[in-house]
């Protein structure tokens, strides 16, 4: 398989204490993949950019804000409705509160539990209804739970 032709991307697990998780509900624009769906922040690395810089970058300009360190979880190859996507997955803890995140790209942003984000539906306080999670994101987050379930010490 050649995989010169996979887009590469970042996506960051933001977690408070591996309690809850930020995500961010996607507009509801046709032109996107996945509209009106739950997502993780991220987005493409560009050209010359490492992985870790692009998370910095596309934290910065989705909420304004980025964690001082980010723990690596793994690169892996997805194909998501057509789309062949090189996924670097980051994690890390948040010391803010989603209150005073800038929400510059999405409908809204939410943090939610393991159990609400395995439902596969979650609520958004700002539109006062529930929406699907992006169907990749949700075998990632199992990918994510199993590996701190087996690799991290949680109080």
């Amino acid at each position: 398989m050649d995989k010169s032709s996979y887009k590469k991307v970042v996506i960051a697990f933001l977690h408070k204490d591996y309690d809850s998780y930020l995500l961010q509900l996607r507009d509801f624009k046709s032109s996107i993949i996945y509209p009106g769906h739950w997502g993780a922040f991220g987005g493409g690395i560009e050209k010359g950019e490492s992985p870790e810089t692009a998370i910095n970058r596309e934290l910065i300009e989705e909420i304004g804000y980025s964690p001082e360190e980010f723990n690596f979880f793994r690169a892996d190859y997805k194909v998501q409705h057509r789309i062949k996507l090189n996924v670097f997955m980051f994690y890390s803890s948040m010391n803010i509160s989603p209150a005073n995140l800038n929400l510059t790209e999405g409908t809204d942003l939410g943090m939610f539990t393991k159990k609400e984000i395995m439902s596969k539906h979650l609520y958004s306080q700002k539109l006062g209804k529930a929406f699907p999670i992006v169907p990749l994101l949700s075998e990632m987050f199992d990918e994510f739970f199993e590996y701190i379930e087996k690799n991290i010490k949680v109080f």
